[in-house]
């Protein structure tokens, strides 16, 4: 438990947080809670726009607003939408991801996605749930069941708990996704165990998870490019969540989609 306290303490947001346009935070009309919102200055309403969900971990040394921040350069430049959403339950310290909290993740979570869907054009084929520290159970837990709406799960230095995910997702779910784990070589004893039993758990289920990844020389740190990498290389044929005013598109170069206002030979 000390040990993760103290990596908890040493997550700071390194990413560079300047932007052409800030992150907004919004609340939710259903449940009430707020969540945070980037849309770059180069969406395009006839261009479906990849989705970004990120959960944060352990409060208040991991929030939301970190989350937003961390993400909303990477995201400038590969043309997605960021949502951040403020989320229950996960405590990496002393929980384990409770199920109750979980299940108010999903209904919150996939509530935005719709919301959101409405609001701007974005691609329902291309969403990644990703998750940092604590941030790992509700990204287990929403993500297993819920293959058809999330393409990519990236598992950043992350808390597992099989007893409060197994039995809870479909046995069906196993292939659908993209899948990466991974963690910091000098990451706290725990996050590295807990990283190692859930890339366990899921290729012993037949999940479809890349190798194992260890990145050199950090500790408990964020390293949201690493997910974003893996994003860009697992993006499928654009499905826009607003077809009637989205104009038809091929399938993403193997680059990646380029922003909207991308001059470079070949962009989109």
């Amino acid at each position: 438990m000390l040990a993760t306290l103290v990596g908890a303490t040493g997550c700071p947001v390194p990413q560079d947080p300047n932007t052409r346009v800030p992150e907004r935070m919004e609340r939710d009309p259903v449940s009430g809670r707020g969540y945070w919102l980037f849309v770059p200055d180069t969406y395009d309403a006839s261009r479906a726009a990849p989705l970004i969900v990120t959960c944060h971990g352990s409060p208040p040394f991991d929030v939301a607003n970190h989350h937003i921040r961390e993400w909303k350069k990477i995201a400038e430049d590969n043309g997605c939408i960021v949502l951040a959403p403020e989320l229950g339950g996960t405590d990496g310290i002393v929980g384990n991801g409770p199920v109750g909290a979980m299940q108010e993740n999903e209904n919150g979570i996939l509530s935005l996605i719709s919301m959101v869907g409405y609001r701007y054009n974005i691609d329902m084929a291309n969403i990644l749930l990703t998750g940092f520290s604590g941030g790992g159970f509700p990204t287990y837990w929403v993500g297993l069941r819920n293959p058809d709406v999330f393409s990519v799960l990236a598992l950043r230095s992350c808390d597992f708990c099989e007893y409060n995910l197994d039995g809870w997702f479909s046995a069906d779910s196993a292939g659908r996704q993209a899948i990466k784990i991974y963690y910091g070589e000098f990451d706290p004893m725990p996050i590295k165990v807990q990283s190692q039993s859930g890339y366990a758990y899921l290729t012993n289920r037949s999940f479809n998870v890349a190798p194992e990844e260890i990145i050199p020389g950090i500790g408990h740190e964020r390293r949201p490019e690493v997910a974003m990498d893996f994003f860009k290389a697992n993006w499928r044929k654009p499905r826009p969540s607003q077809p009637t005013r989205a104009t038809a598109r091929p399938a993403p170069p193997a680059g990646g989609y380029a922003p909207a206002n991308d001059t470079r030979s070949g962009a989109q």
